[in-house]
């Protein structure tokens, strides 16, 4: 038993001693000497049994702290022979961890803006889903918790991407006397005449001819493309957008491209201007 063990143990027994109302000067004056030696006698035994008590519980404790020793070493030789099923070190998964981890943080941290912010900062959540898919090609992926960590990021980044509108725009209303040119020359909405067309593209389900248009409409204002759109610039023709690895990557799909837009483009595909917006189509072959 050690010196803390020892001096708990005392302090129990005089607690007892002062719970009683058992002293020995209180005993000389209210008991007999026979009747002072059998009470010590009683506190002697009671503090016999509370010491052998005491010392089952230091041997069990002892007994339960071997055993969980036994335990950790057998779980580590465990975990070991898995890190060398993968080929890798306890080292290389706790880094692994660290950069789930940090890949949770900053997907916490955009899970607070808004949806127009959110849009601004989309690249920022490519790169994490990239970074995430080259990550999964890890054997470490293969463990049960990586992979509980990586469908929570999966579903993080699932919620961020419906929550992050698909195209950022504004909205008009057109007034009595409004046309797409004079629309788009105000210099609230491109300040530019020549850009009416992409007004136009923009709002081909309720524009049907470009000349007719109606007070009330609310027509949307295109401000930035959204992940599948784009902007037709000086130059571009369909093969050529096509081609772009941010569209579809192949300048053979151009015709993908067109059927996706033939309401804008119209029956000749060779003629795009600049300022259409065109609809990017995504999955197909």
């Amino acid at each position: 038993m050690n010196l803390f063990t020892k001096t708990l143990w005392a302090c129990i027994v005089l607690a007892l001693v002062m719970a009683t109302g058992f002293t020995p000067s209180l005993a000389q004056e209210k008991m007999t000497m026979k009747e002072y030696n059998q009470q010590m006698l009683d506190w002697q035994n009671r503090e016999r049994i509370a010491k052998d008590e005491m010392a089952k519980c230091d041997a069990e404790s002892e007994t339960l702290n071997a055993q969980i020793a036994e335990l950790d070493a057998q779980t580590k030789e465990t975990w070991n022979e898995i890190y060398a099923a993968l080929g890798v070190t306890e080292a290389d998964v706790n880094a692994y961890r660290g950069q789930l981890d940090d890949l949770d943080r900053q997907l916490s941290a955009l899970a607070a803006l808004s949806p127009e912010e959110l849009f601004q900062r989309r690249k920022e959540i490519d790169a994490i889903e990239q970074k995430l898919n080259e990550m999964k090609g890890s054997r470490i992926a293969l463990l049960t918790e990586m992979m509980n960590k990586i469908a929570g990021l999966e579903g993080k980044i699932a919620q961020l991407r419906a929550k992050m509108p698909k195209g950022l725009y504004d909205e008009y209303t057109v007034a009595r006397g409004d046309y797409l040119w004079r629309i788009s020359k105000k210099p609230d909405i491109y300040g530019d005449p020549m850009q009416w067309i992409r007004i136009y593209s923009y709002n081909r389900d309720q524009i049907k001819d470009a000349n007719l248009i109606y007070p009330d409409q609310i027509f949307k204002i295109h401000k930035e493309n959204g992940p599948d759109e784009y902007m037709v610039s000086r130059g571009d023709f369909l093969a050529k957008i096509a081609g772009n690895v941010d569209v579809m990557g192949d300048p053979t799909k151009w015709r993908q491209l067109y059927e996706a837009n033939k309401a804008a483009v119209g029956e000749e595909p060779s003629l795009i201007y600049p300022y259409q917006i065109l609809k990017i189509p995504r999955g197909g072959n």
